[in-house]
C-alpha cells in the first residue's frame, strides 16, 4: 500500500452533527470543543460544509474526554474513557484475526452497555452485526457509521494492510451525504433500509495472523481515535490511485490523457475504470482540490490568496466562488472560530 504524508480527506459536517446528537454536554461546552478543534460553530448550520478527517477525529476525541463516554451517549450507560485501550490490549494479544473478531464480540457482551456486536458466519463470508437496545434502529445512524468506520480501521491496523469490505448494510435510508461513504469505506458496496446494520468481510480474513504487537500498541494509544480514524494510506481503487498521483500537481493538473500515459494506460481504459467506480476524472480533481483547500485553511497560516495560487487558480475570486459551490460557504468561513 502507498502512504501519504498527510491525510487530506474531508467529510460532511453531518458527521460532526451526528457525534454531538446524544452526547450529554451543554451547547456552551460543545462550542468550546469545536473552537479547540478549529471547527467554526457556524459550519454546523451549513448543509454542504465539510471538515477534514483530522478535525473530525480530534473533535470526537475531545467529546469523549469531556463526557467520559467513548460511545458519546449512544448506550444505556457511558463507556468510560480507557475502555478502548483495554480492548486494544486484548485484541493485539490475539494470534489470528479470527480470535480478534471473537474478542471484539465478547468485549461488548461483557461491558453490557446496550450496544452489542454479534458475529455471524456463512460459507464464504462473515458479518459483524451492530445491535443497539438503547435507540430504535432508525435512530442508529451515528452508531452504525462510527462503529463500522472504527471496526474496519482497527482490523486494518492489526493486519497492517487495507482489506476489502465485502458489503455494508445500514438500517436507515440513505442520508444526503451518503456519497462520503465511498471515502470512509474505500468504495465498499452499500445497501440502505436493511433490517439491521452489518459489515461483511471475506471468510479468509479470519485465518490471517495479527501483525501488530505491544510496542506498536503504545504508539497507537497515544491518540487511539486519531490513529484508528486517520490511517495515512490510500486504497487500491483507481480513484484512490488517481487522487494520490495528482495531489502534488494541483497548480497544473495533468489532462486525463497525460495522466493515463504516466500510468501506462490508454486514456479510454483509465476513463472506463473510473466510470466502473462511479466517478470521473473531473470529480476526482474537484474532490482533491476541495480537500486540499480545507486542509490548508484549517491547518496552515497561508493566506487565501496563497492557497488559491497553490490550487491553480489565477485569481482569488474564482477560487472563492468555486469553494462556495463545494461547501456552501466562502473560504473565510473556515478561518472564523465562532
Amino acid at each position: 500500500m502507498r502512504y501519504s504524508k498527510v491525510n487530506k480527506i474531508s467529510i460532511s459536517i453531518d458527521f460532526v452533527r451526528g457525534s454531538i446528537r446524544k452526547v450529554p454536554l451543554s451547547p456552551e461546552e460543545i462550542d468550546t470543543l469545536l473552537y479547540s478543534c478549529r471547527i467554526p460553530s457556524a459550519l454546523l448550520h451549513q448543509p454542504h460544509a465539510r471538515v477534514s478527517l483530522l478535525q473530525y477525529s480530534r473533535f470526537v476525541t475531545a467529546l469523549m474526554r469531556a463526557s467520559d463516554d467513548e460511545l458519546l451517549g449512544q448506550a444505556y450507560q457511558p463507556l468510560p474513557m480507557g475502555s478502548l485501550s483495554i480492548l486494544a490490549h486484548w485484541l493485539v494479544a490475539a494470534k489470528t484475526m479470527g480470535q480478534v473478531v471473537h474478542r471484539l464480540e465478547r468485549f461488548y457482551q461483557i461491558m453490557g452497555k446496550g450496544m452489542n456486536i454479534a458475529l455471524e458466519q456463512d460459507e464464504d463470508s462473515f458479518s459483524l452485526v451492530i445491535g443497539n437496545d438503547y435507540h430504535p434502529k432508525e435512530a442508529d445512524v451515528f452508531i452504525n457509521e462510527f462503529s463500522f468506520f472504527s471496526i474496519h480501521r482497527i482490523l486494518c491496523w492489526l493486519l497492517k494492510d487495507i482489506f476489502p469490505i465485502q458489503h455494508l448494510y445500514f438500517p436507515f435510508s440513505a442520508p444526503p451525504y451518503a456519497k462520503d461513504y465511498r471515502l470512509m469505506f474505500y468504495g465498499a458496496p452499500v445497501t440502505f433500509d436493511s433490517d439491521r446494520g452489518r459489515i461483511v468481510f471475506p471468510l479468509q480474513l479470519l485465518d490471517k495472523p495479527v501483525l501488530q504487537n505491544q510496542e506498536s500498541l503504545q504508539h497507537l494509544l497515544a491518540d487511539p481515535i486519531g490513529n484508528f480514524l486517520v490511517l495515512n494510506f490510500y486504497g487500491e481503487s483507481w480513484s484512490s490511485k488517481v487522487g494520490s498521483m495528482i495531489q502534488d500537481k494541483l497548480q497544473a493538473l495533468p489532462t486525463l490523457p497525460e495522466l493515463a500515459a504516466e500510468m501506462n494506460l490508454p486514456p479510454y481504459t483509465l476513463q472506463r475504470r473510473l466510470a466502473e467506480e462511479g466517478v470521473t476524472y473531473l470529480s476526482i480533481k474537484n474532490q482533491v482540490k476541495r480537500d486540499a483547500a480545507i486542509e490548508r485553511l484549517v491547518h496552515t497560516d497561508l493566506s487565501i490568496e496563497e492557497i488559491s495560487s497553490q490550487l491553480g487558480f489565477s485569481e482569488t475570486s474564482p477560487f472563492t466562488r468555486t469553494f462556495k459551490d463545494w461547501t456552501g460557504v466562502p473560504p473565510s468561513a473556515y478561518r472564523k472560530r465562532r
